[in-house]
């Protein structure tokens, strides 16, 4: 920040103005508040959603180890209709037993109905069959298996019993699905041959995991560790972190909360979260307390705002509109306010403004008139009269004698001295100063006895531009008379527009002008500067135009020594404005 913006800053909020306390003020008084009840409710909040969310998560939890639970014996309840006390294992055993071939087909015809009805009656069960270890063989299975010959050893162990073992999450035996289940294998006993006994396998059914494990259930990012009596992770959200098969480690869960629980059979089931979402809760009440906060503020710079445009902004119009008129600078600070204190002081100073706005005025058309007619007394300085009589009879003689070369010197001569001394108005188009200029010219060609070459560069848009009489003459006057002495010269005269103004250039390749010759050609007096023949110089045509544009052109002489010398006239281009 610079110098200018940190001393506007200081203006707009410092305490040593009427507005930066207006500021400060309401903004200290709606902060500390503020700040205070948010120091205030921040322990009571920050205790109260945390027990919120650790209860919530041990309900959940609750809730998933209760619905594993009921899964689990659900299993072990279609496990016991399919042992040999249950409805579906007495056909069963009795099928092994009987010789009769009708009664064998009547059996099997039980044995597959049952099946149905159990599966039926139990809307979490999936798969289920008997399998037979004396013959390798799957029996009586209510949907396609996977693989003829499974092995259960592979299977991970949730709970190991005597008479049956649950199994933890692993990949359905159907054929024809590739999700995760819960399984049961139990042995229901061997009638003609102990040692290798019917087993009975059942598994959950599609829907059961994923809706037992479910993460929404717990309104965050949670993940799930499934774990055996013995610490051995069977299941796992998070692989990478706690890979299924190896040994929960406490270490690892160091950035993590976790919760557990033990189930009947012994196995744990547990949740943990990162540390971070576990408190995104707390996060959202502090972006929602923040929000407040920002809400009062912008309030609070609201009120400020309104009461220093009531306020502070028409005594903030009122100092601006005395600094632009003390600075004589148009203003339009003065609007009524429409409150009367202020009206009744901003109309009074209204009516003394415009009444030294107009002696301003009237003095300035003084200085004008004044000017006008120094003007007019410096073009009187020569009788016009005499000095065409003078100039006609010497004419006369030389057409006599026959001497023609000073028969045009003369008539150029005539010319030039008719245009700069007419009393027809002094102001003429740039087309009327063009033509002059090239009589003035030619006269020159004839004067000295060197050569040189002047150019134009003037649009044709620019021509009907108006002007004051005789400005550019002396211009180039004083490029011949400067620097064209032993060489062949160029004059270039051009004319374009630069941000609404008309620039003309006279430049030259000259000798060039000294610094000081310059401040003398354009301060010394007009009498003792003889620049021009007509002993009118660069002052005269600082004066014209001066005296033409009220002031706002300007005339600009750049020059080096040995490269030439270039200057410039900016003025208005419109007429409208050259005519004011």
């Amino acid at each position: 920040m610079d110098e200018k913006e940190g001393s506007y800053v200081k203006r707009l909020f410092g305490w040593d103005t009427l507005r930066g306390q207006l500021y400060w003020t309401l903004l200290i008084s709606s902060v500390i508040p503020l700040v205070l009840v948010g120091l205030l409710t921040v322990y009571s909040i920050y205790n109260i959603l945390y027990n919120k969310i650790e209860k919530g998560i041990e309900q959940n939890l609750q809730r998933v180890s209760g619905s594993l639970e009921e899964t689990l014996g659900s299993l072990y309840d279609v496990s016991q209709q399919m042992s040999y006390h249950g409805f579906v294992g007495q056909d069963v055993e009795a099928l092994q037993t009987s010789e009769d071939n009708y009664e064998k087909s009547q059996l099997i015809t039980a044995i597959q109905r049952n099946m149905g009805i159990l599966n039926a009656s139990n809307p979490t069960i999936g798969l289920v069959f008997y399998y037979d270890t004396t013959t390798g063989e799957i029996q009586y299975n209510n949907y396609i298996t996977r693989d003829l010959h499974p092995n259960f050893d592979e299977l991970p162990k949730l709970s190991v019993k005597s008479d049956h073992i649950f199994n933890g999450p692993h990949l359905t035996l159907y054929k024809y699905n590739d999700i995760s289940v819960f399984s049961i294998v139990r042995s229901v006993g061997g009638i003609t041959d102990p040692d290798n006994p019917l087993l009975v396998y059942a598994e959950t059914n599609v829907k059961v995991i994923q809706n037992i494990l479910n993460k929404e259930q717990y309104g965050m990012n949670v993940s799930h560790l499934l774990m055996n009596n013995e610490g051995t992770v069977l299941f796992s959200d998070k692989p990478e972190l706690t890979p299924i098969g190896s040994s929960y480690d406490a270490e690892v869960m160091e950035r993590y909360y976790f919760h557990e629980v033990t189930g009947s059979q012994g196995w744990r089931l547990g949740v943990f979260i990162e540390k971070g979402e576990y408190q995104k809760e707390i996060r959202d009440w502090f972006v929602n307390y923040s929000f407040i906060v920002v809400l009062g503020l912008l309030i609070s710079i609201w009120s400020a705002f309104r009461t220093w445009k009531v306020v502070i902004a028409p005594l903030h119009r009122i100092r601006k509109g005395i600094s632009a008129f003390i600075s004589q600078e148009p203003n339009d600070y003065f609007q009524m306010t429409g409150l009367r204190e202020f009206d009744f002081l901003i109309q009074n100073f209204n009516d003394m403004q415009f009444k030294i706005q107009d002696l301003i005025k009237e003095v300035a058309k003084e200085a004008s008139e004044k000017q006008e007619i120094e003007m007019e007394k410096l073009m009187a300085q020569i009788n016009p009269h005499f000095l065409y009589n003078t100039l006609n009879t010497a004419q006369w003689l030389a057409r006599l004698k026959g001497q023609h070369e000073i028969d045009r010197f003369l008539s150029l001569f005539t010319k030039v001295l008719k245009y700069n001394l007419a009393k027809d108005g002094t102001i003429v188009t740039l087309k009327d100063e063009m033509d002059s200029l090239n009589d003035y010219i030619e006269l020159q060609k004839i004067r000295y006895d060197f050569e040189f070459d002047v150019r134009y560069f003037i649009p044709e848009p620019f021509l009907e531009t108006p002007l004051p009489r005789f400005i550019l003459q002396p211009i180039v006057e004083n490029a011949l008379y400067h620097g064209m002495m032993d060489e062949k010269g160029i004059i270039e005269v051009t004319a374009q527009e630069q941000g609404g103004m008309l620039v003309l250039r006279v430049k030259d390749n000259g000798n060039g002008i000294s610094p000081e010759k310059i401040k003398e050609l354009l301060e010394s007096d007009t009498r003792k500067n003889n620049i021009s023949g007509l002993g009118i110089g660069l002052n005269y045509v600082v004066r014209t135009l001066s005296s033409f544009t009220g002031g706002a052109s300007e005339l600009k002489i750049d020059s080096k020594i040995g490269e030439g010398t270039i200057v410039s006239i900016h003025m208005p281009i419109h007429k409208e404005a050259a005519e004011q």
